[in-house]
C-alpha cells in the first residue's frame, strides 16, 4: 500500500441486515449500570466459516446475526435461543465442553447466563447446572485454561455492590445531577470458576488467590506476560487501580503495583474501563493498554521482558490526543496489513447532558491509532473514512474479518443507540495471513489436553526476515469479544516462511511454506477430522 491511501471504514449495519439498537431503560434516575453497557461478540456459531455478531440488550432481547455472505446478516436470537440476556452487560463466546462449537457467556446487572450451544443453530440455558450465575453485577469475563488441564476456566469480572435501593444522587455545578462515579459503591469479590468437566464448574475464587473487594473491575485480559507457559490475568479497576495476577500454578498472586501497571506516571489510580494485549514494538513480549476517563490519558504500559512495564503512554504518541475523549472498548488489530499493531478506542460520555457542565460532548467519535512501526502512534481517525467520523455513544467493541476479504473490520455496540458494523475498505491492499485453530482436547495421541479454541496459544510468524507473535486470547476490550481467529498483516509479502505455533500444554507445531492471503486451519498435531 502506498502509504497515505488509508483504508476507509464505512458504516453498513443497514445494509447488512443489522438493525440492533441498545435499550438501556433509563428513566430520569441516573442508575450507573444504564449507562454502562453494553457488549458485542464476533463468533462462528453455526461452524459455517462466516463470522457471526451477538449484541447484548439490558432492557429487550438481545440480536445475534447469521452470516449469510455477501455482506449480509439474517437477526436469529430466538430462533438460536439467546434473546434473553437479562440485564445484560457483557458477552463471550468460547467452547468451554470441548464438544466443537461455541458456547456463549453473558454478564449482567443480575444473575449471569450461560448458553450451552447444541449444534444445528441452538443454544441451551445451562447456568444452574454449571454453577456459574453469580447474581450482582458483572462487567468483564474471560476464558483461558489457568491449571493447563485441557478445558477452559472462566474468570467473572464484579464492579460493585449495587442495588436499586442504593441509588444516591450526585450533581455538578449548579446542582445538575450526573451519574455517580465508583467511589458512591463499595467493591465486591471477582468470581473464578474451575471447569471441572462434565459441564460442571467449581467456584474456586478463595482458593485461587484472588484478593477479595480489591478493586472494581471492569476490563479483563488473560495473556502470558512473563512466558513462562501460563496465562496471566490483567483486569482494568475504576479508580482503584488495574491488577495483574501472575500465575503461579494452581493459584494466582497480585504483582500490578511492582511490575508497573497499576497506576499511570504519577502514581494516581485512573477510571480503567477497556484492556488489550498485544506486541505493540515488535519485541515478542505482550504490552498492555488500558482505556480511562475524560481528562485522563489511556495507559499504555511497555513490556520489558524481565517481569516490569514502562509506562509509554506519551512516548508512543497516545497522550493529548485522547484528553477530551471517555474512553472504553478497545483492541490491537493491524487494519491496514502493514505487518505492526494499531489501535482502535471506543468513546462516549457517560452523563447525556455532559455538555451542560463541561467541555465534552455526549456522543464522541472512536479513534483509530496507525502504528509507524517504530513504537509511535498516529490518530488516524479523519483520514480513514466516513465511518470513523461518525460521533455515537460506544462502550462495547471488538474486530472481526466478516466479509472474509482479508482486513478487520470493526463491530461497535452504543449505549441506548443503534450499533455499528464498520466495514474495511482497502485494508486487503496488504497481504495478510489468517490462522485458525483447533486444539485436541484429549483426542489426540497421548491425549493431549489442549482446548478445541487454542485459547493461551502462543504463535510466532516469520515472513521476509521479520517477526510477528501473537496469542488466542479471550475477552479483552469491554464487555466484548473478538474473533479468536489470529490475522497477520504480511505487506507487499505473499509466503510465510514459518509458523510456530506453542500449544498450552507446551507442544510445539510448526508449518513452512504458506501462500499468503488465505485461512489456515490449524489443528493440534493428531485432532481428527470432524
Amino acid at each position: 500500500m502506498v502509504r497515505g491511501e488509508e483504508p476507509q471504514f464505512v458504516e453498513v449495519s443497514a445494509s447488512a441486515g443489522i438493525s440492533f439498537c441498545h435499550q438501556n431503560g433509563a428513566k430520569g434516575d441516573k442508575e450507573p449500570v444504564e449507562t454502562m453497557g453494553s457488549g458485542v461478540a464476533f463468533f462462528d456459531y453455526n461452524n459455517d466459516g462466516l463470522l457471526d455478531l451477538y449484541f447484548v440488550n439490558s432492557v429487550g432481547p438481545a440480536n445475534l446475526y447469521r452470516n449469510l455472505g455477501q455482506g449480509r446478516f439474517a437477526e436469529q436470537a430466538s430462533q438460536a435461543g439467546v434473546a434473553n440476556s437479562g440485564y445484560g452487560m457483557g458477552g463471550f463466546p468460547a467452547d468451554y465442553d470441548n464438544d466443537g462449537d461455541a458456547d456463549l457467556y453473558i454478564t449482567c446487572y443480575g444473575t449471569n447466563i450461560l448458553y450451552r450451544n447444541e449444534g444445528k443453530g441452538r443454544f441451551a440455558d445451562v447456568t444452574a447446572r454449571a454453577r456459574v450465575g453469580n447474581p450482582g453485577l458483572s462487567t468483564g469475563a474471560a476464558f483461558s485454561d489457568y491449571d493447563l488441564d485441557g478445558d477452559l476456566d472462566l474468570y467473572v469480572a464484579n464492579y460493585a455492590e449495587y442495588r436499586l435501593e442504593l441509588n444516591q444522587v450526585c450533581t455538578r455545578a449548579k446542582g445538575i445531577r450526573v451519574y455517580c462515579g465508583p467511589e458512591a459503591y463499595q467493591p465486591t469479590p471477582d468470581v473464578f470458576y474451575r471447569n471441572d468437566g462434565q459441564g460442571r464448574f467449581a467456584d474456586i475464587t478463595s482458593d485461587v488467590g484472588l484478593l477479595p473487594r480489591a478493586a472494581k473491575e471492569l476490563g479483563a485480559v488473560f495473556t502470558d506476560y512473563d512466558q513462562d507457559g501460563d496465562p496471566d490475568l490483567y483486569v482494568a479497576g475504576d479508580r482503584t487501580g488495574n491488577l495483574l495476577y501472575r500465575n503461579e500454578g494452581k493459584r494466582f498472586v497480585e504483582v500490578g503495583q511492582v511490575a508497573g501497571v497499576t497506576y499511570n506516571d504519577a502514581g494516581k489510580a485512573l477510571a480503567g474501563m477497556g484492556v488489550a494485549a498485544g506486541d505493540y514494538n515488535g519485541d515478542g513480549w505482550f504490552d498492555l493498554f488500558v482505556t480511562n476517563y475524560q481528562w485522563e490519558t489511556n495507559s499504555l504500559y511497555q513490556n520489558l521482558g524481565n517481569g516490569f512495564f514502562s509506562y509509554m503512554t506519551f512516548g508512543a504518541g497516545l497522550g493529548l490526543s485522547t484528553l477530551t475523549f471517555l474512553k472504553w472498548g478497545t483492541f490491537f488489530c493491524d487494519y491496514d496489513n502493514d505487518g505492526d499493531q494499531d489501535l482502535f478506542v471506543a468513546n462516549g460520555h457517560l452523563d447525556d447532558n455532559v455538555e451542560e457542565f463541561d467541555k465534552v460532548t455526549y456522543a464522541q467519535q472512536n479513534q483509530l491509532f496507525r502504528n509507524d512501526g517504530k513504537g509511535r502512534f498516529t490518530d488516524v481517525r479523519d483520514l480513514t473514512g466516513p465511518g470513523m467520523l461518525l460521533k455515537q455513544v460506544s462502550r462495547g467493541a471488538a474486530w472481526g474479518d466478516y466479509d472474509s476479504d482479508g482486513d478487520q473490520d470493526f463491530a461497535v455496540a452504543n449505549n441506548n443507540q443503534p450499533a455499528a458494523l464498520l466495514r474495511n475498505d482497502g485494508g486487503n491492499q496488504g497481504h495478510w495471513i489468517g490462522l485458525k485453530l483447533v486444539g485436541a482436547a484429549g483426542t489426540g495421541p497421548g491425549k493431549k489436553r489442549d482446548n478445541r479454541d487454542g485459547i493461551g496459544a502462543r504463535v510466532e510468524v516469520r515472513a521476509g526476515g521479520r517477526r510477528q507473535v501473537d496469542e488466542v486470547r479471550s475477552g479483552s476490550s469491554y464487555l466484548s469479544q473478538s474473533d479468536l481467529q489470529l490475522h497477520f498483516g504480511l505487506g507487499g509479502l505473499t509466503q510465510v516462511d514459518q509458523v510456530e505455533i506453542r500449544w498450552p500444554s507446551g507442544d510445539i507445531q510448526r508449518l513452512a511454506n504458506l501462500q499468503a492471503d488465505q485461512v489456515v486451519l490449524v489443528r493440534q498435531s493428531g485432532v481428527p477430522q470432524r
